[in-house]
Order: structure tokens, then sequence, then C-alpha cells
């Protein structure tokens, strides 16, 4: 099964839910209140943004000072009316003493390495010293079958791979750590911090609307490429679902959490979200092709920023992989590399001395 099988027929059966619906502009994006403010008070969240630019905005000019990259920060960062000013500071010593892991979203196991967030930017980081590594979970299960995953990863790591840890999920993977965290203790003890990235953490309300298109999708799929597993991977995706599991899931308190949430406009949405970023918009402007932006962020997390990008677009290098169902009307492409290292900054920075 390839992803331009999976995504072409999510896109047939999808289209017909989107119909007719007006597109936003930048202007009015920048215009409304930032997603966080919608949240309620007992999911609430920290406001980071000002220094996470100014750490993002400092990698950037380093990157582009050694590639001869001609857009700065403010074209991948929203900076929204309510965002604090920006913090001025050097940028933070880089820490690579802790482990970390990067662990995969839904389907991300049936894709190959495509779908394996921030591949790439890994592999350069991991040729500077950092320890990163890939879990992946099982593409088609629910969150409780795979923080039995992660944990098991846990009670497997080789040797190197001690220390305190540093989880970050992109997408439904965020909502596969938080289980993690909740159901298995004793291996969680490790973790020090979570960053969820366009993370999958209050649902979708695509999960309640495209059941017969994913039913179908997993019958196109190869059992031996992409296990069934326990097969709840929409269920565990669905809003109610997941607001009972916070509600009657308090997240450990040593663990320090972070998000990143993601929204644009049609000219960097890929040909492959369009139609669901449109289905989207008709319960929030600001949505990414799969998530609205305010149900992207842990609740009691420090909010690092919105980065004007879509859903695979901040994490997965999707358009070189395969450039029909990546392309975009804006081909260039989001700089993870970037991000991923101002993020692996920024919780440095934000680690306790004592640690």
């Amino acid at each position: 099964m390839t992803l331009v099988r999976l995504a072409g027929l999510f896109i047939l059966l999808a289209g017909t839910l989107s119909g007719c619906v007006s597109l936003p502009t930048r202007e009015e994006l920048i215009s409304l209140p930032g997603p966080q403010s919608a949240r309620s008070a007992g999911t609430s969240v920290l406001d980071g943004r000002a220094r996470f630019r100014d750490i993002f905005c400092g990698v950037l000019a380093n990157e582009r000072s050694a590639n001869g990259q001609d857009r700065d920060c403010s074209d991948w960062l929203w900076h929204l009316a309510d965002e604090p000013p920006t913090e001025r500071r050097p940028l933070p010593e880089a820490d690579r003493s802790p482990q970390i892991y990067l662990v995969t979203g839904a389907f991300s196991e049936c894709l190959g390495d495509e779908a394996r967030p921030f591949n790439n930017a890994a592999a350069a980081l991991v040729e500077s010293g950092y320890r990163i590594s890939t879990i992946t979970v099982s593409g088609r299960s629910g969150s409780e079958y795979n923080a039995g995953q992660i944990a098991a990863r846990f009670s497997d790591s080789p040797p190197g791979e001690e220390g305190s840890v540093v989880l970050i999920g992109y997408s439904k993977g965020a909502n596969d750590i938080l289980e993690f965290l909740v159901r298995y203790p004793d291996a969680a003890a490790r973790v020090e911090s979570v960053v969820s990235v366009a993370g999958a953490i209050a649902g979708s309300p695509l999960a309640g609307q495209a059941g017969g298109a994913y039913d179908l999708l997993v019958d196109w799929i190869p059992s031996s490429r992409c296990p069934p597993g326990d097969g709840g991977v929409l269920d565990s995706l669905r809003e109610e679902t997941r607001r009972d599991w916070l509600a009657n899931n308090p997240l450990p308190s040593h663990v320090r959490y972070f998000s990143v949430a993601a929204f644009t406009t049609r000219e960097r949405v890929a040909g492959a979200l369009a139609t669901p970023w449109k289905l989207l918009l008709r319960y929030d402007r600001r949505n990414d092709g799969q998530l609205l932006a305010r149900d992207a962020l842990i609740p009691g997390s420090t909010l690092l920023g919105y980065l004007d990008a879509d859903h695979w677009s901040a994490a997965i290098d999707v358009e070189s992989v395969h450039p029909v169902l990546g392309a975009r009307p804006d081909s260039v492409p989001f700089p993870r590399a970037a991000l991923l290292e101002a993020i692996l900054l920024q919780v440095a920075e934000s680690r306790p001395v004592s640690r």
C-alpha cells in the first residue's frame, strides 16, 4: 500500500464532505485571537511563544547563512496579535545528554520511512552528537496498545540509551505518549519532557466523519506491512474519546510538557490534504488539514508556537518522496531541521539546573 493510494482513496471518499467553503487569508488568520484562547481554564496552556520565536529565529538564521536560504522565521511561525513581545537573548546551550525518542503517528508504520517524523532532520542532529531514536508504534492501533509498545521499547533499551528521556510525539504519537505516562509510571519515571508536534491531543472532527473511508482504507493496506494491531486507531482519535480520557487521566507532574501546533492557508496545504483542510474550516479557520490548532495543545503545557504549515509539513518530508501528493502552491519546504533543533534547545533551557 503506497501513500499515493492511501491518500488518493481518502480524498475520493471525503470529497463529498467538504462542499463549498470560503478560504481564509493570512490577514484574517492573523487578526483572530490565538487558538489557545478558545480553551477552557482547565485545559489552558502557558505562553512560551516569545522565547521560542527567539530561539527558532536564531537557529534558522544560522541555517540560512550556511545554505543560502532566503526566508526568515516570520515566513514559518505565525506572529499573532496576542503573542508577547519577542525576547532577545543568546541561543541556549545544547544539551545532548538525554535520550530523545521520536514517536510516530497514525498509519506511519504503514507508509514507510517518508512517514517517520523528522526523519532527515534527526539524522543531521545525530551527527552533531544528539542521541535520537524513533519508536515506530502500530499504525492501526489505539493509544492503549501503542503505549505498551513504548513501554516495551523502554524495557528493551540497548546500552547507551539509559538516563533521562525526552519524548517527541507527532500527531497521534503524542496521544500514545500521554497514555504511556499514565499506564506505565515506573518506566515513565525516566521521562523528563514531552513535546507534542501537531499532536491529536483533543482528537479530530475528521475521526467522527470519515469512518467509512478509513474502514475501506485499512482493507487496502497489506497486513504484512501494516499489521492490524487492535484496530482502534480511529476510535482513539474521536473527540469524545479524547475528551473523556483527558478528564479522567491526570498527567504525571514530574514531566514538563510542550506543545507545537500548526495551521495555514491554501498556499501551504498539500494537495492530498486540501479536502480535509476545507472540511475542517467549518469548525475552525485555523487547522492543518487533520487537526484544529486549538485541539493540538497538551493541557498545562508550554505553548511554543503555531507553525505556518499543514499537518504533514510540520514533521514529515512528504513532498520529496511523493511530489504529487505533497505538492503545494508554495513549494518551499518547511525548515524541519531548524524546528527540531529549536525544540531541543528550548527543552534544554527549560531543564531545571538540578538535573
